[in-house]
């Protein structure tokens, strides 16, 4: 699967209070969904469009071979992987409303998905696995579906650790068993063992790379070591509008 997604339109209008209003109430502030969640922001939108056509891309995966647990990494930092994640959780959500989905963010060394929603992002994955919370204390949600959201939390001593601890194998159980979908967030692939810890314990990893700033070295160094997990596909991130003109896909 190779698809292409290219920049927000950020003239287009925000259409954040039609769709999906967050229920948790302890947010920290009352900051805005970021612009590039166009799912929630312009569903309207080209981009929004593409995430949609990305989706049914997956789920013709799914028609192919068990793919409940979806993780998304980049090489490296900056290239697009939580907001492509995020965006594929929550158009889910949207097209299906009857199902369980849940986004984890398990980027423990610099996680921007409770940023990115707008909600609080203590507690979370790290203090769930340290033991210090409770499942249902870092689960967030939205209302009028069944979106259920992790953020990462505080920024542990040793991330490796954790994502590699019987803490979060069991957890990774237990979501497949409550949920329909999962998405998780992974730290890029390098320089780091994270990405390849998890990517073998998920059903199916995505690379996304940033147009025009990803060197090719850094694109084969990160499937190096994505080695044993199974990379279903390439998604193209930032690319122009007028190099672009549709999504490009394939399935493989």
């Amino acid at each position: 699967m190779h698809s292409v997604i290219q920049e927000n339109d950020t003239t287009q209008e925000r259409r954040t209070e039609n769709f999906l209003h967050r229920s948790d109430g302890s947010s920290v502030s009352q900051a805005p969904v970021n612009d590039r969640v166009v799912s929630l922001t312009a569903p309207g939108s080209v981009a929004a469009e593409q995430y949609r056509s990305l989706y049914y891309r997956l789920e013709r995966l799914r028609e192919q071979r068990p793919m409940r647990l979806v993780a998304f990494t980049s090489a490296l930092a900056g290239e697009g992987k939580t907001v492509t994640a995020a965006n594929l959780a929550l158009t889910s959500a949207r097209a299906n409303p009857d199902r369980r989905i849940l986004l984890i963010d398990a980027d423990l060394r610099g996680g921007q998905v409770a940023e990115m929603l707008a909600f609080r992002a203590r507690p979370g994955l790290s203090e769930l696995l340290q033991g210090d919370a409770e499942l249902r204390e870092v689960v967030r949600r939205f209302k009028a579906n069944r979106l259920a959201v992790i953020p990462s939390g505080q920024v542990p001593e040793e991330p490796t650790q954790l994502l590699a601890s019987p803490r979060m194998k069991e957890l990774l159980r237990a979501v497949r068993e409550g949920f329909d979908e999962v998405y998780l967030d992974l730290p890029p692939a390098l320089p780091f063992a994270d990405a390849s810890i998890l990517g073998t314990l998920s059903d199916a990893v995505v690379l996304v790379v940033r147009a025009n700033a990803t060197a090719g070295k850094h694109v084969h160094q990160a499937l190096e070591h994505l080695a044993g997990s199974s990379v279903v596909g390439c998604v193209l991130n930032g690319a122009a509008l007028a190099s672009t003109p549709y999504l490009k896909s394939y399935v493989r």
